[in-house]
């Protein structure tokens, strides 16, 4: 079945803020929005006026309409395989300095 509008742009701006390193907190700051209005956004409680989706898509460094396209293949943020990932490279990247040090 394929996914309604809204919850298109819902996973999207929840994608692109997550990928621009913000919390819902700072991004509702930025446009000097109360600190709980990207979570009734993302929440499915509220949908912002296209002036205001032009601001987080500038913020967000990302054309408007990309809120609006699905994404293919898009997966859910998941931080248990996000945190074992960076472990990883943080432990090759260790070793390898260390080696590098220690001649």
């Amino acid at each position: 079945m394929k996914p309604s509008l809204e919850t298109v742009f819902r996973d999207n701006l929840k994608f692109y803020r997550r990928r621009a390193k913000l919390s819902q907190e700072k991004l509702s700051s930025l446009l000097d929005k109360n600190i709980n209005y990207i979570n009734m956004i993302e929440g499915g409680k509220s949908i912002p006026p296209l002036s205001v989706i032009e601001q987080i898509a500038e913020i967000l460094q990302v054309e408007p309409h990309c809120f609006l396209e699905p994404r293919e293949g898009m997966q859910p943020f998941d931080r248990v395989q996000f945190v074992e990932a960076a472990s990883t490279q943080i432990a090759q990247q260790s070793r390898e300095i260390l080696l590098n040090l220690l001649g």
